[in-house]
């Protein structure tokens, strides 16, 4: 009787208890024909492959050069030219940069052309006429002390103009290297303005590396212009 008490218990519990459900063997096998035939997810695509440069290789950020004007190569293919990668080191210091890069080729193009002049003519003044070549004018200026006032004069326009230029630049108030001189030729089309831009640094460019060439030709074989013999 005790055991009959019991049993009837056991099966009247049983019916509070949540049943397990089965699973059968095809559930089973479509579930693993299914995860089998899940595609992989797709690789991400890789990014196209940038310039390689010193600053690249040692993991410095890139600077985008087709941002300004001056990255365009004469083949049409992009030119930057930042081996230390300067531009990518200190991007907010790009606009002094080519300030500076412009001043330095307007300077070179005047010294250029001053390098020649004096093989054919010469400006009144003992201290300019005699048989000399152009690097040595700069001794004899300093003999005459008139490069003290040829600093004097470059000092004040520096002081006076190009130092409130290149704040206003770094302000965002100025595009670098613009005086606005000659305003009346410049062109109101963005492409023929760009087109103009790049031709004055391509010239600068040149012009720094020919006054380089004509000063040390100068030294080396004491003539003037051609500083051939």
């Amino acid at each position: 009787m005790a055991v009959l008490k019991l049993a009837l218990l056991a099966a009247g519990a049983s019916a509070f208890v949540a049943p397990t459900p089965k699973t059968s063997m095809m559930a089973l096998k479509a579930d693993a024909v299914v995860e089998a035939a899940a595609p992989e997810p797709a690789a991400p695509a890789a990014a196209p492959a940038a310039a390689m440069t010193f600053g690249k290789m040692l993991g410095d950020e890139q600077f985008d050069y087709s941002s300004i004007v001056g990255a365009e190569g004469g083949l049409g293919v992009p030119y930057a030219f930042d081996p230390m990668n300067f531009a990518g080191k200190y991007p907010g210091m790009v606009p002094w940069f080519r300030e500076a890069e412009l001043k330095h080729g307007r300077m070179c193009m005047l010294a250029s052309i001053g390098m020649v002049v004096p093989a054919i003519v010469r400006v009144p003044g003992e201290q300019f006429q005699g048989t000399y070549t152009g690097w040595e004018a700069h001794d004899r200026l300093v003999a005459s002390g008139s490069l003290g006032q040829i600093l004097l004069f470059v000092g004040l326009a520096e002081t006076l103009g190009g130092i409130p230029a290149v704040v206003a630049t770094m302000k965002g108030e100025r595009a670098p290297g613009d005086f606005e001189f000659g305003a009346t030729f410049k062109p109101t089309d963005e492409k023929e303005l760009k087109r103009k831009q790049l031709a004055e640094l391509k010239n600068g460019r040149l012009a720094m590396l020919a006054f380089s060439g004509q000063v040390t030709q100068a030294v080396l074989t004491g003539h003037d212009a051609p500083f051939l013999w």
